[in-house]
């Protein structure tokens, strides 16, 4: 039976099938793509609020490193002179 050509009325049953089938088969893409934005919508607030705190500490990392930098320098002018 595997071995036989499809009739047209094979080919007619798949298609009405399909057809049926079709709304679900649009439907189920489209909750995938709902779940992966809301899914990325909860991972950017958790990155925004790390990242937030991440450039905080570099800023405090960078007015500790410009500090040094000028104390080097006051050190450096003091050997000069």
């Amino acid at each position: 039976m595997a071995d036989e050509p499809p009739t047209k009325a094979n080919v007619r049953e798949v298609h009405t099938e399909l057809q049926d089938a079709s709304p679900e088969l649009l439907e189920r893409p489209e909750k995938v793509e709902t779940t992966l934005l809301c899914e990325f919508g909860k991972w950017a607030v958790s990155f925004r609020s790390r990242f937030r705190s991440n450039e905080v500490l570099v800023g405090g990392f960078n007015e500790q490193l410009i500090s040094l930098e000028e104390r080097v320098s006051d050190i450096e002018r003091r050997k000069d002179v």
